[in-house]
């Protein structure tokens, strides 16, 4: 057994874990009859290719035959149809994962709570505000007049909610779409602020957070 290591060994254990499981059908290549621009030709591609071009042909309004004649048609003489199918099929796949996770960025994310004039925050696991709004830092301002420094303490405030913020990741895991609502207090010294707040799964790919959206009393 190798020794040492340490935090290579766990970066290796994370990288194995998220990678996908592979069934043996999955490396099979499919032969299919496809038909399209009057030309009728055997392709033979594995399963996630095939599912790539019937995505891509969907997208663009066509069918998967139009969309290999397509293909075949711009191919260079010396091309292999198949292997600019696979190269076609997983590009676009980038291209499209590009554009979610520019969505899901967590500066995309801090844009949105911007735009809420109700106080939001973005939690974090360890229940750690990751993210804030304006309106979060007026609530503080207002409610808990002590604090100097507001917009630096709202970075190491701890917000407690009353239902474990584990049980609601496991809630909305399970039930996407959905929100809990649950009560919550933050202190700062011989002050506390309570009310309620709306919990969502942050809509970010770079971890698992949440969205709230919160009401004092």
């Amino acid at each position: 057994m190798r020794k040492g290591g340490g935090k290579e060994d766990a970066a290796m254990i994370v990288r194995e874990e998220a990678l996908p499981s592979v069934d043996g059908d999955e490396l099979e290549p499919r032969f299919r009859a496809i038909t399209g621009g009057g030309e009728r030709r055997g392709i033979r591609l594995e399963g996630i290719y095939w599912d790539g071009l019937g995505r891509m042909s969907e997208a663009g309004g066509i069918s998967i035959g139009d969309l290999v004649s397509n293909t075949a048609a711009e191919m260079p003489e010396t091309g292999n149809l198949t292997s600019l199918l696979r190269v076609l099929s997983f590009k676009w796949a980038l291209s499209r994962l590009n554009a979610v996770e520019d969505i899901a960025s967590l500066t995309n994310l801090n844009a949105v709570l911007q735009a809420s004039p109700t106080p939001a925050v973005v939690l974090t696991q360890e229940r750690g505000i990751k993210l804030f709004n304006d309106a979060f830092l007026k609530m503080l301002r207002h409610r808990l007049p002590l604090i100097d420094d507001v917009q630096q303490t709202a970075r190491t405030l701890r917000l407690s909610i009353d239902t474990q913020i584990q049980e609601v990741l496991s809630i909305l895991s399970v039930n996407r779409g959905k929100t809990v609502n649950t009560g919550f207090k933050i202190g700062f010294g011989s002050q506390s602020l309570k009310g309620q707040i709306s919990l969502a799964l942050a809509p970010t790919h770079e971890a698992l957070m949440l969205i709230g959206y919160l009401s004092v009393y």
